[in-house]
Formats: structure tokens, C-alpha cells, sequence
């Protein structure tokens, strides 16, 4: 999701016609993702400090969700600040979950199986 999140205008632009869906269905998807991230919090799969990157995207996307109307259409993924900003905000943890994971997977302790 933060793939999309982040993706260029015409990129989520391009997803939308592709899907049939409305704008507004980038902000949900991410919703979805929000929900699912709490659960693993709490099953340890996810660590509080990468719940809290996914946080900080969604303080952005609330930005998106109080902006005027017209927040709600493809030109605005490309000209409103606010979707630049979400754009930027959302790359910003994907770099940053996506370091952690590897690190988590490098540090992870190698079979001596094969």
C-alpha cells in the first residue's frame, strides 16, 4: 500500500481508472492497512516504532481527508500540496520500514542446514 501511497500522480492516477475507484480509495486502502497494523502491534508482529512511521503517514492522510473537495480528484493528486506531502511522507516510511525489515532479517539467526 505505501507503494501506491507514494507512487507518482499519474501512477495512482493510472491504478484508479484501472480499478474503477475513486480517489478516495487510495485513503481507504491505507485505512485498511492502519487496522491491520494495530493487530500486529499487539500480536508483536509489528514494532511500536513502525506502527508509529505508519502513524506519522496517517496524520498526512487526515490533512487529505480535511482538505476541500476538490481534494477528491485526479488533477489534485497532482497539483495539491497535501497529496504531495502524503506522497513524501508515505515514501519516507517505506525507506524506513523497508531498512528495518532487512535489518531485522539480516540480524534473524541462519539455519546451519544449508
Amino acid at each position: 500500500m505505501l507503494d501506491l501511497l507514494s507512487a507518482e500522480p499519474d501512477r495512482q492516477a493510472a491504478y484508479l481508472q484501472a480499478s474503477g475507484v475513486g480517489v478516495d480509495e487510495i485513503l481507504l486502502q491505507f485505512d485498511d492497512v492502519l487496522h491491520v497494523a494495530r493487530a500486529r502491534v499487539g500480536d508483536r508482529s509489528l514494532s511500536h516504532e513502525e506502527f508509529l512511521l505508519l502513524q506519522s503517514v496517517n496524520g498526512h492522510a487526515d490533512a487529505v481527508s480535511a482538505g476541500p473537495e476538490s481534494i477528491w480528484t485526479e488533477l489534485a493528486l497532482e497539483e495539491a500540496v497535501e497529496w504531495r506531502e502524503l506522497r513524501a511522507a508515505a515514501r519516507a516510511a517505506k525507506v524506513s520500514l523497508e531498512r528495518s525489515w532487512s535489518q531485522d532479517f539480516d540480524n534473524s539467526p541462519k539455519s546451519l542446514d544449508g
